[in-house]
Order: C-alpha cells, then structure tokens, then sequence
C-alpha cells in the first residue's frame, strides 16, 4: 500500500482514490479512534503550482465546506502542512458514491434506479446546495460521484472548485464538462443557478444513465431542449417538468433557488415512497429483510455451501489467519494465489476471486477494517452489487471486519444490517438468502440484538399519496404536470396544469 503523510495525532493507513489534483487517504484520528479521510495536493501538482498556491487552494476548500452548516454536507474537521504537504481532514462516510450504484446496478439487473430513489436523493442534495448557497458558497462541481450515499442517508462532498458566491472563479472554466451550466463554460460569473443546473443534470443521469446534453455545443445551443424519455406516468412527468426547469438555458428562466427544487423533488419522494420495513423474524435466529432472509449460524463458513463466499479479507490479500486461512485450508492455496496477484487493496474494496474446492461458485475478498476503523458499510454495499452482477441467490459471510480488524461485533452488525436494508429497499436484489457465521453463541447473540435493534425504528408505515394516474386514451405530456396539490395529505395529490 502507498504510504501516505505523515500528520501528527492522525494514524494514515493508506491510500483510497484521487483526482486531477489530489490524493484521498484513509485515517484514523488517534486521539478519538474514528475513521477520517485526509485530502493531500499531489507533489507534481505542488511543483507545478508552487507551494503557496497548492496551499492556499487545500486550505480555502476547507474553509468554504467548514462554512456549511448541513448534515447533508461532508464536514471538513482539520486542515493543516505536514511538512511541506497540505491536507485536508474531513469526516469518512461509509458508502459509495452514487455514480458507482448507478452504473453498477444498471449492469447487474439492466434497471435504472427508481424515481422515488432519485427523487428522495435530489430532494436531500439540493438541502445541502441550498444551505452551501446560504453561506455565499457555490459549489460548481455537482454529479453523482460528488454525492455518497449510504444507509445514513445522502451527503454532498468535494469542495474542490467550490468558491464563494461574490468571487470570480479562480479558472475561466471549471468544472465536470457534462453538467456544467452554460455560463460556467463561457467563464463568465456564475451564481447559486449554476448549482440547481449541476443538481438537474445529476438527477437527469441518474434516472436515466445519461445526462441531458450531449456535447459543450449542445450545452450552450439556447435553442437545444433537454433529452429526455416520453414520460410514461404523471409523476414520471412532473419529474421531468422540474429538471427542465432546473436546465433552463438562459439563468433568469431556471429555477431560482434549489430550496425550490428540493421542495418538488420532496413532494414527489413522499407520494412514491415505499413502505419501510424492519426485520421480521422468521425463526429463532433468522431475519428476513425485504426479499431477503438472513440466517445466523454458529459454524465455519468455509463448508458453507452456497452460490458466493464472502471472505472477511486482509488489505495484502494473505489468507493465512483468521476465516481467510480457514478457507485456504479447506479450499486450497490457489485461492490465496489468487487473490495476492490483485495486489495489496484499499479499505471497502472488494475483489472476485477463485474459489478452489470450496462448495461455492465464488470467493468475494472484502477489505472491510483496520486497526477499529470500519468500511463495513461500504464493503457490504460493493458486495451485494458484485453478488447481483453474478447472478447469486444464497450468500455466505461472517462478521466483517471483527477479528484483526478490530471492529466490535456491534458496530459491525449496525453497518451491516443497514447496509443490506438500504440495499433492499432499492429493490432488484438477486439474493434471497444470506448466511452470516459466527464462532460461538455469544457472539451470535451479540449479533442479532443489535441487528433487531438497528431496525426497529424502520417499522413504521407512513401514509403514501398517489399523484394520479393519466386520464385513458390521453397521451401523458412532459409540460403537463406542473405542480402538485400537496396541502392535504388525504387527497390524491393529482397532477394540475399550471
């Protein structure tokens, strides 16, 4: 693993991503033992740039995400030089970006996600934008990957280019080509309707996997409408009536505000909501979520005999401890083989592998912990796509991360449990049947209160509007559906022309 900066009072374990500018580490703040990512400018950056500059770009995007005052929105804790390496502190959430749940989810089950999901994540985005514009702060860099979701919910990160709203742009174009407003691509001063654009084109590619422009020409062609889909329901209609608004070529006819997106996307998130649900037992110690039923055994999971294992697994890939020797043993060491030619991996990283003479299909390596920081949430959410893209119904794993990872079996069953009903909750899932194994009773009975617990706030059913079906006969129009009746929550919530 790359070794990353040394910062005193932070544990830096290695390296998770990147981008044009910056590396991304993985950390632990010693001091209160929680995960933590720290953002560095690369050093060929600084050479470039110089080292005041590179500075002073860290130390701003710090500043302006320190300004915002949202739970939606990725908190910046710390900023600081090690040496002569700026970096940025900011709190670890334990998820995966939207672009990623997207376009893998598109390839396991050939489904979009579906327009409560959209509406409901457009709806929390465009809070956090709003609050971002409240404090002056633009942040010119809204797209799916800059959007984490998890079973926490949604939150909004990477201030990179972000600037405050009376400045001008540090660079005369800055941003992700594909939903960058207009004025951002002429270089022109752009304002808080640059962000509700960045926040259409997002909802746009996420419902539809593609964004509603194909080229910069279209982009700034005044006369090139969106490309979207006939709608096929009214509240597929209103949706698209409200990202239209959002794309408005010229800014004094876009939305004004994304406090006013956010209230349409709420109101459509409410009316097509699905009924949460907890667990439901259905046997001394098995839980059904969702479709799926989850099976706590006290065994070892290597004679498990189901379509994919998934291996608790070490950031170097050895499998000579712990599950991942149990498994070796039993299934050879061409599993370990394996999986050391993928190299040493980063923390939430899952990694398909060979499964030897195990009585499984396949052999998922899940980096899932280290030294009490927990990816469990975010190992399990890649799991489950990678399960679904192989078209697996019965899943075996223990519990990730609590062995030399060191995370307790109650964090570990939180993230897990959450994880897998965020997961179902999206619908789609291939799995009907998860096994988690466990070395001794206690452990499972550790396990399984804190499943129960973790869902039992999920039980509640809310009442659900319809927004109304399309009149028989009649074609269901894109502009037709402009607002929505919400003030009584026992009405139909039916679609009315404007």
């Amino acid at each position: 693993m790359t070794e990353g900066p040394k910062i005193d009072g932070y544990d830096v374990w290695g390296r998770l991503g990147g981008g044009g500018m910056s590396d991304v580490w993985l950390a632990k703040h010693e001091a209160l033992s929680v995960p933590v990512i720290v953002k560095t400018i690369r050093k060929d950056v600084r050479d470039a740039l110089g080292q005041e500059i590179a500075e002073a770009r860290l130390f701003e995007e710090a500043r302006l995400m320190a300004r915002v005052k949202n739970p939606r929105v990725v908190r910046a804790t710390d900023a600081g030089l090690a040496g002569n390496t700026p970096y940025l502190v900011e709190e670890y959430v334990d998820g995966i970006d939207l672009a990623e749940l997207d376009r893998r989810r598109r390839a396991a089950i050939g489904l979009g996600l579906p327009l409560w999901f959209v509406a409901t994540v457009l709806r929390e985005t465009c809070d956090a934008l709003h609050s971002a514009h409240q404090a002056g702060v633009i942040h010119r860099d809204v797209k799916p990957s800059n959007v984490f979701g998890s079973s926490d919910g949604v939150r909004l990160g990477d201030f990179g280019i972000a600037v405050m709203r009376h400045e001008n742009p540090r660079e005369a174009t800055s941003g992700t080509v594909r939903f960058m407003a207009p004025k951002q691509f002429r270089g022109e001063k752009i304002d808080r309707r640059t962000d509700v654009f960045g926040a259409g084109a997002t909802a746009c590619d996420l419902r539809y996997g593609r964004v509603p422009f194909d080229s910069m020409d279209e982009t700034l062609a005044p006369d090139v409408l969106p490309k979207l889909p006939p709608p096929r329901t009214p509240e597929e209609a209103f949706f698209q009536t409200t990202i239209r608004c959002m794309l408005e070529k010229q800014p004094g006819r876009r939305l004004a505000t994304c406090a006013e997106a956010g209230r349409r996307f709420g109101s459509l998130a409410r009316m097509l909501a699905p009924a949460p649900f907890g667990a439901v037992q259905v046997d001394r110690h098995a839980l059904r979520i969702g479709p799926c039923t989850l099976f706590l055994e006290v065994g070892d999971l290597a004679y498990a005999k189901v379509d994919v294992i998934i291996n608790s697994a070490y950031a170097n890939m050895q499998m000579r401890s712990g599950v991942g020797d149990s498994l070796r043993r039993l299934g050879g060491d061409d599993i370990e083989e394996d999986a050391l030619r993928s190299g040493e991996q980063p923390l939430g990283t899952v990694v398909l592998g060979k499964s030897g003479a195990l009585r499984t299909k396949h052999v998922l390596h899940a980096v899932s912990a280290w030294n009490g920081v927990s990816c469990v949430g975010r190992a399990v959410s890649r799991a489950m796509l990678t399960a679904d893209e192989l078209g697996c119904r019965t899943v075996a794993t223990v519990a990730l991360g609590t062995g030399a990872g060191k995370v307790s079996m109650e964090m570990c069953a939180h993230a897990m449990i959450r994880a897998l009903r965020w997961r179902a909750l999206l619908g789609g899932m291939r799995t009907r049947e998860i096994y988690v194994y466990f070395p001794d009773e206690e452990k499972r009975r550790i396990f399984q209160e804190v499943a129960e617990e973790s869902l039992v706030d999920l039980e509640t059913q809310p009442i659900l509007h319809e927004l109304g079906l399309p009149v028989e006969a009649q074609e269901v129009r894109g502009e037709g559906a402009t607002c929505m009746d919400t003030s009584n929550p026992t009405s139909s919530g039916r679609a009315t022309e404007d």
